[in-house]
């Protein structure tokens, strides 16, 4: 939460954009040939880099949002970010074919691949358009340079702005969010592997996902101005809903928790492929609609300063996906559901009651944002 606002004042977006994603050019080069030491070190690199990446993609989208855009633009920035997990799972699908193992040689592949993508990437935030000041463009200005406690002044309006009841309500659905990037990252992936026995189909299983969450960033983009961010948010809680008693009743419970080569329960019915996959798809719906609201929400309610509140969203989300991590090898997936629904509904009540008090929530720009 402090390093991305401080990186953001001292160096800009752009700058801030590039340097947070060099770790994650480096984790992936890490896993060409993984060592113990490099893949937790660039791990740590990498949770570091992705506060900061996150936090500057906010700023950019409610920099450049003017008017009631915001949703709109944030659901095509959801909807090209995820269009990774689409071409790269594409990738690995026709890559792996039929095989139910992965060898090095073709780890070796997946990951040149996989790196090469990334440094492109990497380098591509350079090109974009300077849209913020940061200390070295403030003699050409003419602005008077960055002092000690103006450093300081982010990491303040983020602590005031964490702290206020508008905050606390937020925090329900930035807390599913954490629960629900662990789900579709993780858990979801192992459960596949765990039923299906051909590797290619982890690659499906993202594919269906990372259609779900590019349709869901332009679908809720644009019923957002339509039926309000906190219709998005109920309709995404329906499809959210839906899924967790879908994988209920067709994932045996201890598919994420096996040690064996597959799951030993009978799941109420029959496991089916195309169930799942369709599965894939409502979970890209129901997370990408939660998403997009939260960003769009915040870029709005703190339009002037908008730094501090996507640091403070990124830390939360992030302390409660690893909170989830540590649970979701031991604990039993109808448990693990249950926790979702749970915070599910609970974002979604309290999402809805801040929205609906929205001259209280414009408050806060002018409580947090100090002079």
């Amino acid at each position: 939460m402090i390093l991305p606002t401080i990186m953001l004042l001292l160096s800009g977006c752009k700058i801030s954009l590039f340097l947070s994603a060099l770790p994650y050019t480096g984790f992936i080069f890490s896993m060409y040939e993984p060592y113990l030491w490099s893949v937790y070190t660039l791990s740590a690199l990498l949770g570091a880099g992705g506060g900061v990446i996150w936090t500057a993609n906010g700023e950019v989208i409610a920099k450049n949002s003017p008017g009631d855009t915001k949703a709109k633009n944030t659901g095509i920035f959801w909807s090209w970010f995820n269009s990774s997990m689409l071409m790269g799972n594409i990738f690995l699908f026709f890559y792996l074919g039929d095989a139910e193992t992965i060898g090095d040689k073709q780890r070796h592949v997946i990951y040149l691949v996989l790196g090469v993508l990334c440094t492109l990437g990497t380098f591509s935030f350079l090109l974009l358009r300077p849209n913020d000041l940061s200390l070295t463009e403030n003699d050409e200005a003419g602005i008077v340079p960055v002092q000690a406690e103006s450093i300081i002044q982010p990491i303040k309006d983020a602590i005031k702005f964490g702290t206020t009841w508008q905050m606390r309500f937020l925090y329900c659905a930035i807390m599913f969010t954490g629960f629900s990037l662990n789900f579709w990252s993780s858990v979801f992936i192992t459960v596949i592997g765990n039923v299906f026995p051909k590797r290619s189909y982890l690659a499906l299983g993202g594919i269906c996902t990372g259609v779900g969450e590019i349709s869901a960033g332009f679908i809720w983009g644009r019923l957002s101005n339509k039926i309000g961010r906190h219709g998005v948010v109920m309709c995404s809680t329906v499809i959210n809903c839906v899924l967790y008693y879908l994988a209920f009743i067709s994932f045996p419970f201890d598919a994420a928790t096996t040690t064996a080569k597959v799951a030993q329960d009978n799941p109420i019915i029959a496991s089916s492929l195309p169930l799942t996959l369709a599965m894939g798809v409502l979970l890209g719906l129901g997370d990408g609609g939660f998403n997009v609201s939260i960003y769009a929400a915040l870029g709005t309610v703190f339009e002037a300063n908008p730094a501090p509140a996507f640091a403070v969203f990124k830390f939360v989300q992030s302390m409660v996906g690893a909170g989830a991590f540590l649970y979701c090898g031991h604990l039993l997936l109808p448990y693990q559901l249950g926790i979702l629904a749970l915070s599910c509904l609970a974002g979604c009540v309290c999402f809805t009651l801040l929205e609906r008090t929205p001259a209280q929530v414009l408050v806060v720009v002018e409580e947090t944002h100090i002079d």
